[in-house]
């Protein structure tokens, strides 16, 4: 009970602070006109697995990838692969489920032309970097608690991860 408050609070928090009203942008080739894409992978083992599709298609189009994975799973990834990665651990979580200010000040550090949350699952976490993480385009699945976290919504199919993936990158596709 403890816990569901926690994160009531942070999801309160976390609309109010740090969530901002999206841009309406132009659309045109949003997705092949962007060089530098951040792609934070699913914390569940099958949709982990079946995620690096999306992944694999933007570095086979010659784009800078980079992965935000937990740390537990940074080994996971084809060492062959060229992605840049920037991982996280339980430390870098506060009591509240958001990210703490020391991993706030190291993300920022970052800009992206596009961010990819292939994060199925309500996750505060994540929501909280798709928030703060500095892109044009934010792209992701339609989530209960946040609505205007991204730019470009796509409904999720919760029976099957690698069809919803799938799905997600052909829509994609026609950007």
């Amino acid at each position: 009970m403890l816990e569901n408050y926690k994160k009531q609070i942070g999801y309160y928090w976390l609309r109010k602070k740090m969530i901002r009203t999206l841009d309406e942008s132009n659309f045109n080739h949003f997705i092949t006109d962007a060089s530098d894409y951040l792609i934070i992978l699913p914390s569940n083992e099958i949709d982990f697995s079946n995620s690096f599709d999306v992944a694999k298609y933007f570095s086979i189009h010659k784009k800078n990838v980079t992965l935000f994975v937990p740390d537990l799973k940074r080994n996971m990834i084809k060492l062959t692969s060229n992605y840049q990665i920037i991982d996280y651990n339980i430390n870098d979580v506060s009591k509240l489920g958001l990210p703490n200010k020391k991993y706030i000040s190291e993300l920022n550090q970052h800009s992206f032309d596009v961010l990819i949350d292939l994060e199925r699952e309500e996750n505060i976490f994540i929501s909280a970097i798709t928030g703060l993480v500095k892109a044009k385009f934010k792209v992701g699945y339609k989530k209960n608690e946040l609505n205007n976290l991204y730019n470009f919504q796509v409904i999720n199919s919760k029976l099957n991860s690698e069809i919803s993936y799938r799905n997600l990158l052909t829509s994609l596709k026609m950007f």
